[in-house]
């Protein structure tokens, strides 16, 4: 599905964990890195506490509240945008050691890339985030290339001793005839064994990278996959479970997958918009997206039954058990219904107060109880007022994208 000369989904964020033994490309880990650095070692689960910078549960003292974000639906969108631009500008700088590789034939720069970084990184401090982040970046005319580079960067960043288990999430941003690459679209965040460094593929779809090209929807694939590695921070202190492997795993045992990537584009998007009528295409372009009845398992929404009743249904009864299978047909709503959802929890409590919620699980609480310790309300009281939001807005503006 194309729009506006480039795919509404500019991202493709698998369910990834190492990829190191893909079973539907998730990972399993049996890994035998023993040259990958060690991580800190993990507090127990007693002892594990998340760091939050903001006081909770958050203030309803902002332009949109839980009591007003129906009537008000039309300033969520300019709301949610300020509040990131506000937090950015507020917070201090964070050095993460990061490296960006582009392919020889890309068309985008490393100053475009670590430009949006950098303004995550500052978002997030406080937070935990990943130690370092690495990107290797590439289109379609460069990705046999990031095939014969990404072992290199493997090795010299000490992140895995198996990198073919991972080729498979570099090529799946991209479309293939005949074996070779014809167009690049998606990334993939990526975590490994024995360490907490963050790395992403991004697959570029030119000429959208590029400045005199510059779509928002494309780019924001780079804070779009690092939002993902933030997410999955938050348990960098926690113990793993019996069943996980790796932190993306323990962050989705209580994650719902609408949130996971509704977060990712709500942060992800408006990093990359430079002015809010860009965010407000580029959040369009998303949120908007027909809904895909024609693969796979069908989602419990459809373009035509975004009801109050149906939209909280699908936010408060999501299974994160079985959601993150991407054979599961609600995959694809947490990029529209998902995004607009978290849109409206950014304009009531500001961005930090998304990634709270997160540290709340990671410490030990379930969603709706994290969900009421920054928020203040409840859980199912929250999914009752997104749902009635989210009904006026696509009354409002339906899915015509």
């Amino acid at each position: 599905m194309k729009h506006s000369g480039y795919k509404k989904h500019s991202f493709v964020t698998l369910p990834v964990t190492a990829l190191l033994i893909s079973i539907l490309v998730v990972g399993c880990s049996t890994s035998n890195d023993a040259a990958a650095p060690t991580a800190t070692p993990t507090a127990t689960p007693e002892e594990f506490e998340a760091v939050i910078p903001i006081s909770l549960p958050v203030a309803q003292d902002k332009r949109i509240t839980f009591a007003n974000a129906e009537k008000s639906f039309e300033e969520i969108p300019q709301t949610a945008w300020q509040n990131i631009q506000d937090v950015i500008n507020a917070n201090s700088a964070v050095d993460i050691p990061t490296t960006i590789v582009i392919g020889p034939n890309t068309d985008t720069t490393v100053e475009q890339i670590t430009s949006l970084l950098q303004m995550q990184y500052r978002l997030w401090n406080g937070f935990e985030q990943p130690p370092s982040f690495a990107g290797l970046v590439y289109n379609a005319q460069d990705e046999a290339w990031a095939e014969q580079e990404w072992p290199k960067m493997a090795a010299e960043l000490k992140l895995t001793d198996n990198p073919e288990w991972e080729i498979s999430a570099l090529r799946a941003g991209c479309n293939f005839t005949n074996g070779v690459a014809t167009e690049c679209y998606g990334g993939s965040s990526l975590l490994f064994p024995n360490t907490l460094a963050g790395f992403a593929f991004y697959g570029v779809q030119s000429p959208y990278w590029s400045q005199n090209s510059l779509e928002v929807g494309p780019i924001s694939q780079v804070p779009h996959e690092y939002t993902h590695l933030v997410q999955y921070a938050q348990w960098s202190g926690a113990e793993l479970q019996p069943g996980e492997n790796l932190k993306s795993d323990s962050a989705r045992k209580e994650m719902p997958c609408w949130f996971s990537e509704g977060q990712a584009n709500a942060i992800g998007i408006p990093i990359a918009a430079k002015d809010l009528n860009s965010y407000i295409r580029g959040r369009d372009n998303s949120v908007r997206v027909r809904i895909n009845q024609d693969s796979g398992a069908k989602p419990t929404l459809t373009d035509t039954t975004l009801t109050a009743k149906n939209i909280t249904s699908f936010l408060y009864g999501q299974d994160a058990s079985t959601c993150y299978d991407p054979a599961n047909g609600d995959w694809q709503l947490g990029y529209s219904v998902g995004y607009a959802a978290t849109e409206v929890l950014v304009a009531i409590g500001g961005p930090q107060s998304t990634m709270a919620l997160l540290a709340k699980t990671a410490s030990g609480l379930t969603w709706s109880d994290a969900f009421h310790a920054v928020y203040g309300v409840s859980w199912e009281e929250g999914a009752d007022i997104l749902g009635k939001v989210l009904e006026a807005e696509y009354a409002a503006k339906p899915m015509d994208h």
